[in-house]
């Protein structure tokens, strides 16, 4: 494990017997865990648990390895770029999962269970935008692989600021470009470039943000106006104003014929 994550992990550890580690009667299902290990985890841990721009998985400290390893996957690593992933913390994933992933790690990377392979992606055709350098397609590469699950697939947000968004800001490429490479401090935005001990090359981080310029907000819903009945909103004002009319006219009628009797 990275030196550099040994202190913030070991602190998590004494928080196990306040916080209560996952229900230890299931012992997780590793051919699922993986599949959520590769969708969830690998892009920082490293496919093979040697660690990315996260901590290298091939060792945990404590009596119980199993229990405290749920307990870091669900509340996360303060002071760290590790979020918290239980449901019960405002993360994506149940109990099961990450009973489930923990059995997957525990296993796989102690080389009792195979290696779940990466996904791969296929670069779709995207018009570059105007006065924008990068690659879009090759962006969305980039994204799926690295961005997707912080920021959403469509980058809509999800540990992550939402990224389908007007920019309010004077050069967004440039600006995208920046926190991409550098990371946000105090944040779990981490720094992506290879200048800054990140995976990604200076070229890999302009197509992404050429890419992510691309998204756009999902379309609020188009209002459905109420109903105005069978005969339409006209008719019927007008229907009602006749039998206004009537009545008035009626009440008149009474009225005038009452006083000449």
């Amino acid at each position: 494990m990275r030196t550099s994550h040994i202190v913030p992990f070991l602190a998590l550890l004494f928080l196990i017997p306040a916080g209560g580690a996952l229900a230890q009667d299931d012992p997780g299902d590793p051919a699922r865990g993986g599949e959520i290990y590769v969708e969830n985890c690998a892009v920082c841990h490293g496919v093979d648990g040697q660690g990315r721009i996260g901590a290298s998985l091939e060792a945990f400290p404590g009596i119980d390895a199993g229990a405290a390893m749920e307990a870091v996957i669900a509340s996360g690593v303060p002071g760290s770029v590790m979020p918290a992933w239980a449901q019960a913390r405002g993360g994506p994933l149940s109990e099961q999962d990450i009973r489930d992933v923990t059995a997957y790690v525990l296993g796989a990377f102690a080389g009792t269970q195979p290696i779940e392979p990466l996904p791969t992606y296929q670069a779709p055709a995207i018009l570059a935008l105007p006065e924008v350098e990068g690659d879009p397609s090759n962006g969305a590469v980039v994204y799926k692989a690295n961005c997707v699950m912080c920021h959403g697939d469509q980058g809509q947000g999800r540990f992550g600021l939402a990224l389908a968004k007007a920019w309010p800001v004077n050069d967004p490429p440039t600006y995208i470009r920046q926190v991409v490479g550098q990371g946000i401090d105090g944040s779990t935005m981490p720094a992506w470039s290879q200048a800054n001990g990140g995976p990604l090359t200076d070229e890999e981080i302009g197509d992404v943000a050429a890419f992510v310029l691309t998204l756009e907000p999902a379309a609020a819903p188009t209002p459905i106006p109420a109903p105005a009945g069978p005969m339409g909103t006209t008719p019927t004002l007008l229907l009602l104003a006749g039998m206004a009319a009537v009545v008035i006219i009626v009440l008149v009628v009474y009225f005038r014929r009452s006083r000449t009797e």
